[in-house]
This record gives structure tokens, sequence and C-alpha cells, in this order.
């Protein structure tokens, strides 16, 4: 394929992007990854052309993060083998190829933004797209998906690749990916006042580690088969309660009994979790992959002894209050403010907070749900993906992140972490106590 005319070489970084940026340096490798499990050999030819494809339609994935006080992205030219790769191996190996991809370490800063390796086994083949974080939160890869299946649904037909390349290209309609029009769907005039600045009365508790050993990233999995998640979503039902409520609940519950503590300890407990803002804006997307996240934080009355039903019941009071009251809107306003400071000083800011977090040894454990990865099956030719998966970034200790994903009801919770720093065996029994307590 010829290299296509790129009218601009360099784009605003938004306040979204910096943040993600600042966390890059010091709590994850902020990648996330999709993983889609294929019961036929796709095409590789027009797989390679549909990323290629998708390069020219969302040019930021072939950028880099420009770290100047005023950040901007700038385009660099990866060739599509820089970007797209792909290995054969035997079927019982595919999982842990396919596992050893997703903690393979990345260049998050200076790109490509994108990377994607299919896996071919004797039978199935496996697609997995990495995008870094610094660009992208777990909805816009899930967009970005869908434009790659798209992309190759047409080429699949094409006699001539350069014809329909043109006719996508020329069809292809972008959007935004800023939060303005975000605080105009929510009716903000002024940012300021919707940042709000909580005092929090919970005391602080964490995943078990030791901070200076974040040398081996690992991935650790547990799966809700349909039958049982069936049952989950049925027994939810029953207490007028969602499925994210039984997870935070689940969480909060596997916390309770493998977390360290800073003493002393209150009944109260907290956990960080991500809300997908594109919830405000009239068609639920921007149009463009980009970064559109907030941040709430639910603080719940934990007794040792209660029930699971107790807990939910708690989970669902708690999060029906931030449901009314413009979730995560706060945590988008306080990154635009933010992103008024020159990029050195917030480095600094956070380097404190790093400090700090790891002489404490812990950090408020984080939940994120990604939700389905699609309305329904996602198709690339005439071939459905009849499995999948994401996974959140690869957190530093004393950092951590349980992310949580839906697709072909199968729910997936996968833990990224930095061994020795964190334990595999401490994540399992997080992971395993977890599974546990949603089986109620």
């Amino acid at each position: 394929m010829k290299n296509k005319a790129i009218v601009s070489h360099s784009y605003p970084v938004t306040p979204q992007d910096r943040m993600n940026y600042l966390l890059n340096l010091f709590s994850a490798d902020q990648q996330i990854a999709i993983i889609l499990a294929f019961p036929e050999k796709l095409n590789l030819r027009v797989l390679k052309q549909a990323i290629e494809t998708t390069l020219s339609l969302v040019p930021i994935l072939n950028c880099r993060f420009v770290e100047a006080e005023a950040p901007y992205w700038e385009r660099i030219e990866n060739s599509i083998d820089t970007i797209f790769s792909w290995t054969e191996c035997m079927d019982h190996d595919i999982e842990e190829k396919v596992n050893e991809y997703i903690v393979e370490p990345g260049d998050r800063i200076n790109g490509p933004m994108l990377q994607a390796r299919l896996v071919r086994a004797q039978k199935d083949d496996v697609l997995c797209v990495k995008i870094s974080h610094l660009c992208s939160d777990g909805t816009g890869l899930k967009e970005y998906i869908a434009l790659l299946a798209s992309a190759y649904n047409c080429l699949d037909k094409a006699n001539d690749f350069d014809i329909t390349e043109s006719k996508i290209l020329k069809d292809y309609k972008p959007g935004f990916r800023d939060q303005s029009q975000l605080f105009a769907a929510a009716g903000i005039k002024d940012i300021k006042s919707a940042y709000r600045q909580e005092a929090g009365s919970a005391s602080l508790w964490g995943v078990p580690s030791n901070p200076n050993t974040n040398d081996n990233p690992r991935l650790s999995i547990r799966r809700i088969k349909r039958i049982q998640f069936d049952h989950l979503i049925g027994r939810v039902k029953e207490y007028g309660a969602t499925v994210n409520d039984a997870l935070i609940t689940a969480y909060f519950r596997a916390l309770q009994k493998h977390a360290v503590h800073i003493e002393p300890r209150t009944i109260e407990k907290a956990i960080g979790i991500t809300v997908d803002l594109r919830r405000y804006l009239p068609n639920r997307t921007t149009g463009m992959v980009c970064n559109l996240s907030g941040m709430e934080m639910p603080v719940i009355e934990l007794q040792c002894d209660e029930l699971f039903e107790a807990t939910l019941k708690k989970v669902k009071n708690v999060m029906d209050t931030i449901k009314r009251n413009q979730p995560g809107l706060s945590s988008a306003a306080g990154m635009e403010l933010l992103a008024e400071r020159p990029l050195s000083a917030l480095k600094e800011f956070y380097r404190q907070q790093h400090d700090i977090a790891i002489k404490m040894k812990m950090a408020l454990p984080l939940l994120t749900n990604f939700g389905n990865l699609a309305e329904g099956k996602i198709q690339f030719g005439d071939i459905e993906a009849y499995d999948g998966f994401m996974a959140a970034p690869i957190m530093y200790a004393p950092f951590f992140c349980t992310g949580v994903s839906t697709y072909n009801g199968v729910l997936t919770l996968a833990v990224g972490f930095h061994a020795p720093a964190v334990s595999e065996e401490a994540v399992d029994r997080l992971l395993d106590t977890m599974i546990r307590e949603l089986d109620f």
C-alpha cells in the first residue's frame, strides 16, 4: 500500500492523556489489552491491511507523547511490521503465549500506541490488541476493535485493496478526543464548580506487597462461565442491584480477608472505581479513540461477620447515591484544572505521592469494569469471536487494580501485577475469594 498523506503531524494532548502519562511514570505499565478467540483462521493479509488502514483513520495510534511543559502528540512513521506480528504454537501452549504477550513491556510514551499479535494454534486463532492508556481508555479500545472489524470486513470482500481503503478513508467521520463536549452535555459551565474535594473517613488498606521488587510482569485470570453468571444476574435482581454492585461487594469482602491495613483501622472501607463518561454524551460515544473516564470512591461500613447480602445492600445504597450525583464528573473537572499546570510541576507532585505510597506499602485498591466487549458478537469476515476478555494496566506495587469484562455470557476477572513485589499466591487468593463470594 502507498503511504497516506497526513495533513497534520502533531495533535493536542488532552487532560486525561496527561493524567495517564503521569500514572505510567509512577503506578503502572499503562496498557490495556483485549483478547479475542476465533474458531477458524483469519486472513492474515486482510488483517494486516485492516490494521494499517485504522492507523490512517486514527493517526494518534502512530504517535509519540512529547514530554514538553505543554505536551503534545507527534506523528511517527512506524512500519506496520513494528505494530503487527503473528506467531504459531501448539493448542496446549496458546494460553501461555497469549498471557506472555499481554504482559510484554512496551514503550507507552514513545509509541507506537497500538500493538497487535495474532497467535495461531492448530485449531484457533487468538487476536491480541494492546493500546497505550496514554491515548485511550477501555471503551476507546472497544471502539477501536469495532473499527478494525469494520475495516477487515470491507477489505475481506474487496477485489482491490487500494480502492476499498480509499472508500473507507473517505467515509470515515472522526469525532473528538477532549472533554469540552462532555461538560457541555452535562450542563456544566463552570468547571471549577464541578470539582469537589471530599475528606475521606476510611482508613487505607491494600494488597500485601514489597514495592521495591517490581521486576516481572504477571497476569492472573479467573472466569465465571455462563451458567454461574446467569445465576449471579438472577440473584442480584432479587435485591434490585446490578452485577457491578455485586462485583464491588465481592471486591470489598475479598479485600477484607486478604488486605493489609493502616492502623488504627476504621469500620469504613473504600475502593476506587472507574466511570465511563461517555454516558453523558448524546450518542454515548466521542466517535474517536480517546480517554474519557472518571473515578469515584465508594465508602461503606464493613463488618467482619456480615453476610454477602448485607454488604450488597450497603454497596447498592452507596452506588445509587453516586449515580444520582453525576458520577465521574468531579474527577474529570479535576483533570481539566490540573492540565493548567506545567507538566514538570505535576510530575514532581505525583513523584511525592508515589514516594508516600512506597513508604506506606499500600495504595487504594481499584476496580475497573469494562463491561461487555460488544453489544453482540464480534465478527471478522464470516468468523465470529467465540471468546474474549480485557486486561487492565499492569500495576506496580503497591498500586493494584482488578479488571472485569464480559463477552458471550462469560465474566472475566484479570489482574496485572509485578512479581515478586506482589506474590502470585496473594493475587490468586484474592481472585478465588471474589469468585466464591459471587456464588451467593
